[in-house]
């Protein structure tokens, strides 16, 4: 009967010690897969995490081998105390690079959802309505014949094609057309400066999705300078959807010199167009894509911006509800306005779950500095995120669902191997860097813009002496100085 338990114990012994060997190795796979490991850490890994179950198992095997039941209990028992850390490193890292390889893919998708509009007094209803009549559009817009297809498919529309959004609508306000064919980011900019003379409706929408390189620039993110744009887009739903740019903020990072500097850009900036040549505003540079948003930024302050991170409404929500809401401070007691919420906040702190932290961090008509009070209320919800995470076990408790919550909700050209070699540094290191914010200033100004030229609208005349004051901490930060915080 002993022999029986015995014999029990040691085929058991034998599955443990091929589970245990299974584990070290598939973590040790995907550590030398993306060598995200610096050499002093590798040397301690290799002892515990490869060396050590090796010889563990090695021991029970061994000829000579005549160890008791109670001691063959005791090393199942020390074997499945590995087995179950080497499980929850492996969960980990699996998520965390499976994230990495997701938003870090060199194909991407761009889709553009189109509208079918006409007025609110036209009988038309809907696509099929639109037969036989005259629809005008401005083909400006790569691939543009794919949406003309589109329409064939459902009718065969009579087609006028303007040079500009503006004649376009001019001509469907005074009926010389029945309807215009267009992108919904240059409706949403017509639409909120209708009247109810002019009130349009969508009597058709729909979508083309194509696939775009995600172009890298592979520099040396551990030993050279380089630029981040980290643009906030006004809309929900799918990141690859083109819409305004809300948030601008450049993050200029120094490996060297441990040096950071973030510049916040108001959304209203009076910017030029590197494409078109032409002013308007920054957050207008969003519908033509983020290449047009880095090009309008890179000319204003003379620099390269080496990556960006693309983000929505989506992305703040689903995180701050997955770490289950965060105390973010404010430093006034005010209502949303303009957001088609009716939210309170008091002076100091607010508990606030995702919803209602995006209204926190984009609300800015309720303040006299619109634009300038919103941005500090971004950067202080930024703190109480990383506060959350940091200075709490969510990270722990909600690792997987903070990864998922992210998963899909923004898009950059920043590549996992580059990501990996910054958390190289980090861990080699361990550097304590100097963060610097400033934000850039204006004047109040109305001027006609690119994108919709039929009238002024409200911009942000650059404050040339606060763009000259980035251009010399952003080149301050290139030459390995140490960046001093300005009192604007």
């Amino acid at each position: 009967m002993k022999r029986k338990k015995l014999r029990i114990i040691t085929i058991f012994l034998v599955l443990i010690s091929f589970i245990l060997l299974l584990m070290s190795v598939l973590n040790t796979y995907l550590i030398l897969k993306y060598d995200v490991l610096p050499f002093k850490y590798l040397i301690v890994y290799i002892i515990l995490v490869i060396i050590f179950p090796v010889l563990l198992v090695m021991s029970n095997f061994k000829k000579k081998n005549k160890r008791k039941k109670k001691l063959k209990i005791f090393t199942i028992f020390i074997e499945i105390i590995y087995i179950i850390a080497l499980a929850a490193a492996f969960f980990y890292l699996s998520k965390t690079f499976s994230f990495l390889d997701s938003f870090a893919s060199k194909i991407g998708y761009d889709i553009k959802n189109y509208y079918v509009v006409t007025l609110e007094s036209n009988e038309l209803n809907n696509i099929e309505d639109a037969k036989d009549i005259t629809m005008g559009f401005v083909k400006d817009q790569d691939n543009f014949n794919k949406a003309l297809d589109m329409i064939e498919k459902k009718v065969k529309p009579k087609y006028k094609e303007y040079k500009n959004h503006d004649e376009l609508f001019k001509d469907l306000y005074d009926k010389k057309v029945e309807t215009v064919l267009l992108l919904d980011s240059y409706y949403d900019l017509f639409h909120e400066n209708e009247t109810e003379e002019n009130a349009t409706k969508i009597i058709y929408k729909f979508s083309i999705k194509e696939k775009v390189e995600v172009e890298s620039i592979n520099s040396n993110v551990s030993k050279e300078p380089f630029n981040i744009y980290i643009s906030g887009m006004d809309d929900y739903g799918k990141i690859s959807e083109r819409s305004r740019s809300d948030v601008n903020i450049i993050v200029s990072i120094n490996p060297v010199s441990n040096e950071i500097l973030l510049i916040n850009v108001p959304r209203d900036y009076y910017v030029t167009l590197p494409t078109y040549n032409q002013k308007d505003k920054l957050t207008h540079a969003g519908i033509y894509g983020v290449k047009e948003s880095v090009g309008a930024l890179e000319k204003l302050l003379d620099i390269k911006i080496d990556y960006y991170f693309k983000v929505n409404y989506s992305a703040l929500i689903q995180l701050i509800d997955a770490i289950d809401g965060v105390n973010v401070y404010s430093e006034y007691d005010f209502k949303t306005l303009g957001t088609g919420h009716n939210y309170h906040f008091n002076k100091g702190y607010n508990f606030v779950d995702g919803e209602h932290a995006l209204e926190f961090a984009r609300t800015r008509e309720a303040f006299t500095f619109g634009d300038r009070v919103r941005g500090e209320n971004q950067q202080r919800l930024i703190k109480a995120i990383v506060e959350k995470v940091t200075g709490s076990t969510v990270l722990l408790r909600k690792y997987g669902t903070i990864l998922n919550s992210l998963n899909g909700t923004f898009l950059t050209n920043i590549s996992t191997d580059e990501i990996t070699d910054l958390v190289k540094l980090q861990l080699d290191k361990m550097p304590k860097w100097n963060i610097t914010s400033i934000s850039l200033n204006g004047s109040d100004g109305h001027e006609y813009t690119y994108s919709y030229s039929g009238q002024p609208l409200y911009v942000m005349i650059p404050d040339e002496k606060t763009v000259s004051n980035a251009k010399e901490l952003l080149q301050k930060l290139k030459n390995g100085e140490k960046i001093e915080v300005i009192s604007e």
